[in-house]
């Protein structure tokens, strides 16, 4: 996949520093973000590992990785603006069903759904994928949600 954007860029387009690498693909209503698990990324480090189960993208880390990539997409569509806020109101369905271990890459898609301005925020409907590639070329899907959020004018009180 190509690059669009790399972690400097995207960083500049989120409310906390970029985890992800690079954006690799985009449209009108969803962009696909990629990310390598590494010693570095949030949480992987800290875990309390056991011999059948090492480092990997911790689930916290995940669903901060959905709110990044909301911002992302967003911010490349003009929904919201530099210093807009938002955060998670609702999950309405989330599915872990692999993990991404440490050097492997992945990558999340970022569907915006429904969008509702009410006064001074901006309320959204989002679907997220995350998936790897096995070691035979086979995607395999991580994780799973379909998500809602509100996002705020930075100068809103």
């Amino acid at each position: 996949m190509q690059t669009i954007l790399d972690r400097a860029e995207l960083d500049r387009l989120t409310q906390t520093p970029a985890e992800f690498d690079r954006l690799v693909e985009e449209d009108d209503i969803s962009c696909v973000l990629e990310i390598e698990c590494t010693a570095n990324t949030a949480g992987v480090t800290a875990q309390r590992t056991v011999p059948r189960w090492g480092h990997h993208l911790p689930g916290e880390t995940v669903i901060a990785l959905t709110g990044q990539a909301a911002c992302v997409l967003l911010r490349r569509r003009g929904v919201i603006q530099e210093g807009w806020r938002g955060h998670g109101v609702r999950i309405r369905d989330a599915r872990y069903s692999a993990s991404v271990e440490l050097g492997e890459v992945a990558w999340m898609r970022v569907e915006m759904g429904r969008v509702r301005r009410l006064r001074d925020s901006v309320h959204i409907q989002f679907r997220f994928r995350m998936w790897k590639v096995d070691d035979g070329g086979k995607e395999v899907e991580t994780f799973r949600s379909e998500q809602d959020a509100i996002f705020f004018a930075g100068d809103a009180s």
